[in-house]
């Protein structure tokens, strides 16, 4: 029987709220993956980044545009030219979706593989 995961609340800023799970490996995905919902006031680009020491340059993130589809994000510098997608085989997110809601807020979900080759490892447990 599955284990129903507990789901941790993160309150980022007075605006934002995030929201997360760690999955165990099933029979469809047999790797430990992690199920994120950012939820902000107001319509907007959101996203989360992923850092192996805290700076944003060098780290990977997944950026959402209402209307699009979220996506993997390496961030070279604190530039827009220098923050660039992921190739398309990199692009592995799992029921990626952003949506502004009647009540003015952008919710982005989706859910990623914690362990990828060549990119941030997402560890459980506050490590």
């Amino acid at each position: 029987a599955d284990s129903i995961a507990k789901v941790f609340n993160h309150k980022l800023s007075h605006t934002c709220l995030l929201k997360y799970q760690v999955n165990s490996p099933t029979s469809i995905t047999p790797v430990n993956t992690i199920s994120f919902e950012l939820i902000c006031e107001g319509e907007a680009w959101i996203g989360i980044g992923f850092s192996n020491d805290g700076q944003m340059i060098g780290s990977e993130a997944v950026l959402g545009v209402p209307g699009g589809i979220p996506q993997k994000y390496v961030l070279g510098g604190k530039d827009n030219s220098s923050v660039v997608p992921m190739a398309a085989q990199k692009q592995t997110l799992m029921d990626a979706s952003i949506q502004v809601t009647r009540r003015g807020l952008t919710v982005m979900r989706f859910t990623k593989i914690m362990k990828e080759d060549d990119e941030v490892e997402i560890k459980s447990g506050g490590e």
